[in-house]
């Protein structure tokens, strides 16, 4: 048998198995026992040895890192990140908090769970941070691109507008109103932008 189809029998067989666990740990998230999101639970989820979770992953960090990644981008980080990029600073603001909105609804009790167990849990805690440090970039990059097209209200300075941008676009945000109030992913995003055209977007 040719080496090159080995490989890639392997390969292929190597992903199945990650894509079993991480929907694994999916299902052990949402249950009963996804507070603790132990390796073991996971692994009997997927019907694999712990060590099988350990080659996938290499330790439970790496497992919940997959997790988060993996699960923002089933629930459209892509178009998020793709509207963000929109070169009208006003429409890049408008449409990816859209986006981000019908993301956050789309895996909606996935994120809620890893949210409340990354405020008790270190490892959970880490993927979340890279991800909100990237959108803390975006927001105070998104802030200049607003007031050099002479977009951002003039008693507001591009730090505050970034603050302002933070937490408009924040998962907490849209969970008060989604969760909170019982809104739709547009409704939700129809009040944020709301706050956003009074406090940081000047009129043209």
């Amino acid at each position: 048998m040719p080496r090159r189809y080995v490989q890639r029998v392997r390969a292929e067989a190597a992903q199945q198995t990650r894509r079993a666990i991480l929907d694994a740990a999916r299902t052990v998230l949402l249950g009963e026992a996804g507070m603790e999101l132990a390796v073991g639970g996971v692994a009997a989820e997927a019907g694999v040895a712990r060590s099988t979770v350990y080659t996938a992953f290499e330790s439970r960090a790496g497992l919940l890192a997959a997790l988060a990644n993996e699960t923002l981008e089933r629930a459209g980080l892509a178009e998020v990140i793709a509207q963000y990029r929109n070169p009208d600073a006003v429409e890049a603001l408008e449409r990816s908090l859209r986006a981000s909105c019908r993301m956050y609804a789309s895996e909606y009790p996935v994120l809620a769970r890893l949210v409340v167990l990354a405020a008790v849990d270190p490892e959970a805690a880490a993927p979340l941070a890279r991800s909100q440090q990237d959108r803390a970039r975006g927001m105070a990059d998104l802030a200049e691109r607003l007031e050099a097209q002479g977009r951002l209200r003039p008693d507001l300075d591009v730090h505050a507008a970034a603050d302002i941008l933070w937490l408009l676009t924040g998962f907490g945000s849209f969970d008060e109103l989604h969760s909170g109030r019982g809104l739709s992913a547009d409704a939700t995003a129809d009040r944020l932008l709301r706050i956003a055209r009074g406090v940081v977007i000047a009129e043209a």
